[in-house]
């Protein structure tokens, strides 16, 4: 997946008030890969780095990572929907308990 832009994932980041470090934790990424995006070291990442991040920074899926392929947009898709369902629940829904 392609980082559309570091500066705009550093501007989200700064916009949400987290440190790469928080974004890290909560994707379950190390630090070093966010800060290796954040600074433009690395531009792009895998499909599942890509998704935890936008998961974790609560934006919509390919704001900020670009998808390399149809194959990988349709990925994209399924993980963030997998993500949203939740363990066990692999439908979508929700549940009224």
């Amino acid at each position: 997946m392609q980082l559309r832009s570091r500066r705009a994932l550093a501007d989200y980041i700064d916009l949400l008030g987290v440190s790469e470090r928080q974004l890290a934790r909560s994707a379950g990424l190390s630090h070093s890969t966010v800060n290796h995006l954040v600074t433009g070291r690395r531009n792009s990442c895998s499909l599942r780095t890509a998704v935890a991040i936008e998961r974790a920074l609560d934006c919509p899926p390919g704001l900020l990572f670009s998808p390399d392929t149809d194959a990988d947009r349709l990925a994209m898709y399924r993980l963030w929907a997998d993500s949203e369902a939740g363990p066990g629940d692999r439908t979508g829904g929700g549940s009224d308990r």
